[in-house]
C-alpha cells in the first residue's frame, strides 16, 4: 500500500487497523495522551506501489545501489532501496536512544549461546515502552539468506530521563535454515547481528560461528 498525499504531511499518522468495538475509546485515550502509542508494524509500508511487493526479509539483488553510480543502472531515481515506514517501526510519546550492539563473545559453537546488549535512553519527559527487536544476516550460505531476519524480541520499560540495559540470548540453533536437503542445516561462517527498533535502522555488530 503507497501513503501519498496529505499523509505524508502529517505530523504522526495513527495505525490502528480493525480494533474492534471499543477503538474509538482506545484511539481516544491515545490521542489525547492518557496512554502512549507501542504497537509496532508488521508489514512494510513502500515509498511507492512501484516497489511492491515489498518486504523486510527479502533477498539480496547482488547489484547494491550505490550514492556515486552515474551509469548502467536500473533503479528508481527518486525512491531510495528501501521502505517508507519498515516492518517493525512504531513510535511513542518517549524519546529512545539506542547505544552500540555489544556481544558476550565474537565467537559462538554450534551448541552455544551468545548474548547481545544495548543500552536503551530515554531523552523525554515521559515514560516509554521500546520493543527491541535482533534481527541477524548470515553472510555468506549455500542458500542465499534475507538480508535481515528477525529472531526475537523484547518489550521493555524505560523510564523518562533514565537508561535501561537489555539483553538478549541468541542459541546456535536460531541460526539454521532449511538446506538443499530440506534438512535443517547450520553452517559456519561470519554473522551480522542488530538490536533495533525496526527492520531498516541500526549499525550491526558481528560474529562467527565455528
Amino acid at each position: 500500500m503507497e501513503l501519498a498525499g496529505p499523509v505524508l504531511d502529517a505530523q504522526a499518522i495513527l495505525v490502528t487497523w480493525f480494533l474492534g468495538s471499543e477503538s474509538g475509546n482506545a484511539i481516544a485515550d491515545i490521542l489525547f495522551g492518557d496512554h502512549a502509542p507501542t504497537g509496532r508494524l508488521p508489514v512494510s509500508f513502500p515509498f511507492r506501489s512501484g516497489q511492491s511487493p515489498y518486504y523486510y526479509a527479502h533477498k539480496s539483488t547482488g547489484r547494491p545501489s550505490r550514492p556515486t553510480d552515474r551509469e548502467f543502472t536500473s533503479k528508481f531515481r527518486e525512491v531510495p532501496h528501501a521502505a517508507l515506514y519498515p516492518f517493525g517501526h512504531g513510535l511513542t510519546y518517549g524519546t529512545i536512544a539506542y547505544s552500540p550492539v555489544s556481544l558476550s563473545a565474537p565467537t559462538l559453537a554450534r551448541d552455544g549461546s551468545v548474548t547481545t546488549t544495548v543500552t536503551l535512553t530515554n531523552s523525554g519527559e515521559r515514560d516509554a515502552t521500546e520493543v527491541v527487536q535482533l534481527y541477524i544476516r548470515d553472510r555468506v550460505a549455500s542458500i542465499t539468506q534475507p538480508v535481515r531476519l528477525l529472531k526475537a524480541f523484547r518489550r521493555v520499560a524505560v523510564p523518562a530521563g533514565a537508561s535501561v540495559e537489555v539483553s538478549i540470548p541468541l542459541p546456535a540453533s536460531d541460526l539454521s535454515f532449511l538446506g538443499q536437503s530440506l534438512q535443517s542445516t547450520l553452517e559456519p561462517g561470519v554473522f551480522d547481528i542488530w538490536l533495533a527498533p525496526d527492520a531498516q535502522s541500526g549499525e550491526p555488530a558481528q560474529f562467527t560461528l565455528t
